[in-house]
């Protein structure tokens, strides 16, 4: 009789542990750098990228602006989603200080492309008669940089321009641009980015709750947006940050992760969007505490075994 009452006493304990699911113990991790124990929310930030170069610079102008005028606990805060063709140009940006048709018309004349050379002779515009084919690519390289920089005015049908004449345009445009560049790199660390990007040892995002995970190894953090669940999971290569609301809530004693995504009608909403965001490089480096028999179970085995002796 004494056998069969620990048995079920034990069964009880270990199956209240595995459901339930709000303080998983198999789930606690620390934090590299010693993220305190608390809440914290992650806020997405979901922006309308434009399609047109001249749209995009627009959007460049203002977000240089509104990024300037956060200050470093507000910049901390900004988790940025970077989509396939956001990426694409803010690597550019970091990389070059170039984007977009800009990077074609900067090429020095000898390295286009067969493709760049296609692209250059739809360009419309008179070339000096006396002029080879390398110096006709050259000057409509120039006219090219004129039109991103609405100055066509400027160029002359009977110039023989250099590189040296592209460089001196785009030097200004390269100098204004550093503001934006400097701004980028201080928020870069938080860049989330779609599940499209193949970003190592990077956030992702996910609106989907059927990835393969397996295909993800190397990116420490995922959100994923889910109806059914909020909170977060740890898993042996990917720390699951779900997104929504979801009534089966997970969580850990030491740690409450909660995350929502949002698309803001205009950048100037990006200094209240972070006052209560967290920046998610704080928890990329992270291991998953080793997981012990519950002592309790133990203390309690024991205590019935002694108590069938007496």
């Amino acid at each position: 009789m004494k056998k069969i009452i620990l048995l079920f006493s034990l069964i009880t304990l270990v199956g209240c542990s595995q459901f339930s699911s709000r303080k998983d113990q198999s789930q606690n991790i620390v934090f590299q750098n010693s993220v305190p124990q608390g809440k914290y929310n992650f806020t997405i930030i979901s922006l309308n990228y434009p399609k047109s170069y001249s749209d995009k610079i627009s959007f460049y102008k203002t977000l240089d602006s509104n990024l300037s005028n956060l200050n470093d606990v507000q910049a901390n805060g900004i988790n940025l989603l970077i989509s396939n063709e956001m990426n694409k140009d803010f690597s550019s940006l970091l990389n070059t200080g170039w984007f977009d048709k800009e990077i074609l018309g900067m090429k020095v004349v000898e390295d286009l492309t067969n493709d760049d050379v296609n692209y250059l002779n739809t360009i419309t515009v008179s070339t000096p008669e006396n002029a080879g084919n390398l110096q006709k690519l050259l000057n409509r390289q120039y006219y090219l940089l004129l039109q991103l920089t609405d100055n066509e005015y400027m160029y002359n049908s009977e110039f023989l321009y250099t590189e040296l004449d592209k460089s001196l345009l785009m030097e200004s445009v390269l100098l204004n641009r550093k503001s934006l560049i400097d701004n980028l790199n201080k928020i870069k660390k938080n860049f989330v980015y779609s599940m499209h990007n193949d970003i190592a040892n990077a956030p992702l995002y996910s609106s989907s709750e059927n990835i393969n995970l397996k295909n993800f190894p190397n990116n420490p953090v995922i959100f994923e947006k889910s109806v059914n669940n909020s909170g977060f999971k740890v898993l042996s290569d990917n720390l699951i940050i779900f997104v929504g609301n979801g009534k089966n809530i997970y969580s850990t004693e030491n740690y409450d992760f909660t995350a929502n995504i949002v698309t803001p009608n205009s950048l100037d909403e990006l200094k209240n969007i972070s006052k209560d965001s967290t920046g998610v490089s704080r928890i990329l480096k992270w291991k998953r505490k080793e997981w012990r028999k519950n002592s309790t179970n133990e203390n309690l085995e024991k205590k019935f075994s002694a108590w069938e002796e007496n």
